[in-house]
């Protein structure tokens, strides 16, 4: 039979020492140098002057603006939380109206977020509704935003933690028309020391620098120059 525990045994259990987590710090914040913590609206077409003979103008669509790997825009400026491409796509007027509102809605008293991408800019045309082909373009029916995989979208910072920043993010990805990932300075760091720790610990000599090298296989008749110059990652 067991014996229950003494009074005094659970006395000393009840007043023995507590540790709880350390609550998050912001001390290394970096808030917006302008002071502006909303979301600025985004045009929903470029400005031209008319007077130094501006004016729209059509183009094709241009689909190589949104092919291969981002090379500038990939860190986050404010070291916190924000929106990442996986891989490219074009970001209408519509779709920044939307994300404006949603983010601004759930930002509270100092927490901000910041724009990492262009306005609208690229030309989209399109012919009315039962036009015969031939013609010409069509009439611009709006702008879009070509974004590279990699780039950074948007961030979020200020007195916020992972878990604030997630909740409405997440959701924000779904409303993009390619696949758009939430990333954090942690998240990022991670997965530069993992490939570093690949590239120095990888032994296996058929890698890509020597398969284009020395061309393995006969590669250089059937690769691209998009293939060779990103190795095979991005298309």
């Amino acid at each position: 039979m067991i014996k229950p525990k003494s009074l005094l045994t659970c006395i000393q259990q009840i007043r023995g020492m507590k540790k709880y987590p350390f609550p998050v710090t912001y001390e290394n914040v970096r808030f917006p140098p302008n002071g502006q913590f909303k979301l600025p609206v985004m045009p929903a077409e470029p400005f031209y002057d008319g007077e130094k003979g501006e004016k729209k103008y059509k183009s094709t669509k241009r689909m190589i603006e949104a092919r291969g790997v981002e090379e500038i825009h990939t860190e986050l400026i404010h070291e916190q939380f924000g929106l990442a491409a996986i891989s490219g796509g074009f970001i209408s007027s519509d779709d920044f109206k939307f994300i404006q509102d949603r983010i601004n809605k759930n930002l509270i008293d100092n927490q901000f977020a910041v724009w990492r991408v262009d306005a609208p800019w690229l030309p989209r045309t399109k012919k009315a509704q039962g036009t015969r082909l031939g013609g010409g373009k069509g009439s611009i029916q709006k702008y879009v935003t070509p974004v590279k995989a990699n780039r950074i979208i948007l961030e979020v910072g200020g007195y916020i933690t992972e878990i604030e920043a997630k909740a409405f993010l997440l959701y924000l990805c779904e409303r993009f028309s390619f696949p758009v990932e939430f990333v954090s300075e942690t998240i990022l760091a991670e997965r530069r020391r993992k490939e570093e720790e690949i590239q120095n610990m990888n032994k296996n000599r058929f890698e890509w620098d020597n398969v284009i090298k020395y061309n393995m296989q006969n590669c250089s008749s059937w690769l691209s120059n998009y293939d060779i110059a990103w190795k095979g990652k991005y298309r």
